[in-house]
């Protein structure tokens, strides 16, 4: 693992008054949040005119109009040809929202930055990549072929290396990246590395990435793939089923995960990234899950609502994944906000309903060996729980290695 910065790992709770302060002057229902994502909008894309401020925020004019008087007022923003962030906004950008800011073009400050400079905002869910992603595939590529096996009993179906840098780049168009504490719960999709090679490409390094992984195979890989390419990030090896620890309890404000396709499953990983989270409406979560059917949906929205989370944005068959059968090989992408109601349903106790698809939907298959004919059961609750562990320690009778799957009738025998 790539060494993290003090700053990374003990980052501050939360931003600074200033943010609380405008959010209440002006009564926003966005909190704080709100506040930092104009301020953001601005450090990004400014000078802005105040309808595209708004239009690329998703606030009402005079709401925007509003939350601008007010920093206005406390010298961070400025009025010329736009809305403008000034030298002290720009250091509070920099040092309280962690961006990384480039020099003050006089060229771009004399007018609004024109309309068409916002449409890479928006999201790119079609097919194809995005050109910034094309220089950078071939090594995602190269990482995700270098993965452990996969372990099936962990509901582990890594997505392609295309699928994880567009996430990554949704992410980034979100305002999720730069100067973020993000968290991670399960990563065998590596997007803790795509995150790592989409932020250096765009210049939006978070300011701390953690991961949270059951698997310590997964957690080597995903360190062998930052020392590569010098991506900081925390690895914390941890069973979503404990308790959170308490030192990640409250320390971030992004959070994504591609959770087990259960309810259950889903259900725990969100609320442990809900604890994880600081409080307030505003915070982004980023949930992959299988397509579903329409009753499926509904009852996958009513657990979101159920934890308070909104949804902003649901993408069908966004995620790809290689030969993950058992969700067609495709999957979504849901982005959220928390709100003034978001809890946590779990906190602080062991969670021992099943939440991995072979404890609720267990299967028992039969597996003959081609040497001796020996039929053996696999699944949960026998000896081998999959047939990558019954060809790993070989056939119980001839220590043979290569199996045929037997499907009805009686088991072969010699």
């Amino acid at each position: 693992m790539t060494p993290t910065p003090e700053d990374d790992i003990n980052p501050p709770a939360s931003y600074p008054d200033v943010l609380a302060d405008v959010a209440e002057a002006t009564s926003l229902r966005e909190g704080r949040e709100g506040v930092a994502g104009i301020v953001r909008a601005v450090a990004s894309e400014g000078p802005l005119a105040l309808r595209d401020l708004a239009r690329l925020v998703r606030m009402p004019l005079p709401v925007v109009s509003a939350v601008r008087r007010e920093l206005e007022t406390r010298g961070l923003f400025e009025r010329g040809q736009g809305v403008g962030l000034t030298p002290t906004g720009r250091d509070f950008a920099a040092e309280k929202l962690g961006l990384a800011l480039k020099p003050v073009d006089p060229r771009e400050t004399a007018t609004p930055r024109p309309r068409r400079m916002l449409a890479r905002q928006a999201d790119d869910a079609g097919d194809g990549l995005d050109p910034l992603l094309v220089p950078l595939l071939p090594a995602m590529e190269a990482h995700v072929a270098d993965g452990p096996a996969v372990d099936v009993t962990l509901d582990q179906a890594p997505c392609t290396a295309e699928t994880a840098l567009r996430r990554a780049l949704a992410m980034h168009r979100a305002g999720a990246l730069a100067g973020r504490r993000i968290l991670l719960i399960g990563d065998d999709d590596s997007l803790s590395v795509a995150i790592g090679l989409v932020a250096q490409a765009v210049d939006a390094r978070p300011r701390r990435l953690t991961v949270l992984e059951l698997d310590p195979g997964r957690i080597a890989h995903l360190e062998r793939g930052a020392g590569r390419h010098g991506i900081v990030f925390e690895p914390v090896a941890h069973d979503l089923r404990d308790p959170l620890p308490a030192a990640l309890v409250g320390r971030f404000d992004v959070l994504a995960t591609d959770p087990p396709y259960t309810l259950d499953g889903m259900g725990l990983f969100v609320s442990r990234g809900i604890e994880a989270l600081e409080a307030g409406p505003g915070l982004k979560l980023f949930l992959s899950f299988a397509d579903l059917a329409p009753d499926d949906r509904l009852d996958l929205q009513q657990r979101l609502g159920e934890l308070g989370l909104a949804i902003l944005c649901m993408r069908p068959s966004f995620n790809h994944y290689g030969g993950a059968s058992i969700l067609g090989s495709a999957g979504q992408f849901i982005e959220l906000e928390t709100t003034s109601r978001t809890r946590p349903a779990t906190t602080g106790e062991r969670f021992d309903t099943p939440i991995y698809t072979g404890e609720v939907r267990p299967r028992e298959r039969s597996y003959r060996c081609t040497e001796c004919g020996l039929a053996t059961p696999v699944g949960t609750g026998e000896r081998f729980a999959t047939i990558e562990a019954l060809k790993a320690a070989g056939c119980p009778r001839c220590s043979g290695q290569v199996f045929a799957r037997q499907r009805g009738g009686r088991p072969l025998r010699p």
